[in-house]
């Protein structure tokens, strides 16, 4: 009997992620603020009558901007609290970058 460690990478979601601490950098990098669909509800509404959750955001209420595409002034505190929730929650998940585990 054999035990993987193989996990799923808590941030991309990805069983394959090669770098769950570069998908974290990726979600620090660019700015997120609410999303233009729902509006930072999260739930899809009349968009999608046979969704609940919005699938653009997929619930999040937050929507990944270009850099340059969106000043901070433009996003909500609401989406500021709730994208820094996510990285803290995540953060928490993600071993820092170097360690390796012996096989």
């Amino acid at each position: 009997m054999s035990i993987s460690l193989c996990r799923t990478c808590p941030v991309c979601g990805d069983a394959r992620c090669s770098d769950p601490a570069e998908c974290l950098y990726f979600l620090t990098s660019r700015p997120w603020a609410d999303c233009g669909i729902c509006a930072g509800s999260g739930f899809a509404g009349d968009f999608s009558p046979l969704d609940v959750f919005c699938p653009i955001c997929g619930g999040s209420g937050l929507a990944e901007y270009t850099p340059g595409e969106i000043t901070s002034d433009e996003i909500s505190d609401n989406a500021k609290e709730r994208h820094a929730a996510q990285i803290a929650r995540l953060s928490a998940l993600v071993p820092p970058a170097g360690l390796a585990v012996a096989a």
